[in-house]
C-alpha cells in the first residue's frame, strides 16, 4: 500500500489494537444461563441492546439489567461484566510501541465502537501492560462511539473525527478490521485498510 500524502492514522481497537474473541463472551454468557448461544444472540438482536449501549444510549447499569432480562436470570454485576469483557484479549506492548513510533511521524487517533464496561477493563489491561491508564497517553486523541452518542459505519460519525481535527480526508488513512465500518470511511474519501488479523497492520510501516 502506498502511504505517500498520509498524515493522519485513525485505528480501530477490536481487533486490531487489542485481540479480540466475540466466542468468549457468548460461551461464557451461556454457562452463566444455561441457555445455547443461538438463543442468546437472537434476544440480543432483537432487542438491538448491542447498538444501543455502543451509541451510549444505556447506562451500564441499564445494560446490565437488560441482559438479566434476556437472561430470564438473576445474575450479580460481576458475573454481567466478567461474561461481557471475556471477548476481550491482551494489547501487545508491540503494538502500543508501534504507535509511539507512528506518532514521531503522524497524528494518531483511536475510533472504536465501545461501551463503558469494556472502556473500563481495557484501560486495566492496559495499565498492566504499559503502566498507562487510558490510551490517551499512546494517541493524539481517543473517540469512542458511547461518548460521541454515534457509531460506526455512520459517515456522521467520520466527520465529526475530521471536522474536530481539521483533517483533510485524502491524507487520512483509517485502519479497521470490518469492512462495512471501511465502507463508511470510503464514502468520505478517507483511504483505508483492511486489518485481517490484529499484527497484520505492523508490516504497513
Amino acid at each position: 500500500m502506498n502511504l505517500s500524502g498520509i498524515k493522519h492514522l485513525i485505528f480501530d481497537l477490536g481487533g486490531v489494537i487489542i485481540d479480540l474473541n466475540p466466542e468468549a463472551t457468548y460461551t461464557s454468557m451461556e454457562r452463566l444461563t444455561g441457555r445455547p448461544i443461538d438463543q442468546w444472540l437472537s434476544g440480543l438482536h432483537e432487542s438491538q441492546l448491542f447498538t444501543d449501549y455502543e451509541q451510549g444510549f444505556l447506562s451500564d447499569s441499564e445494560f446490565r439489567d437488560s441482559v438479566r432480562q434476556i437472561a430470564a436470570v438473576s445474575l450479580t454485576d460481576t458475573e454481567i461484566n466478567k461474561a461481557w469483557n471475556a471477548m476481550l484479549g491482551a494489547i501487545p506492548r508491540r503494538r502500543i510501541d508501534k504507535v509511539v513510533e507512528l506518532g514521531k511521524t503522524y497524528q494518531t487517533f483511536v475510533l472504536s465502537n465501545t461501551n463503558g464496561i469494556h472502556v473500563s477493563a481495557f484501560n486495566e489491561t492496559l495499565q498492566l501492560s504499559t503502566g498507562k491508564p487510558t490510551l490517551d497517553h499512546f494517541f493524539n486523541k481517543v473517540y469512542f462511539s458511547h461518548v460521541m452518542k454515534m457509531r460506526k459505519p455512520e459517515t456522521e460519525i467520520y466527520q465529526t473525527v475530521l471536522g474536530e481535527n481539521n483533517l483533510n480526508p485524502r491524507e487520512v488513512l483509517f485502519l479497521d478490521d470490518k469492512e462495512e465500518n471501511l465502507k463508511g470511511a470510503e464514502k468520505l474519501k478517507i483511504q483505508t485498510f483492511l486489518v485481517p488479523s490484529p499484527d497484520s497492520w505492523l508490516e504497513l510501516f
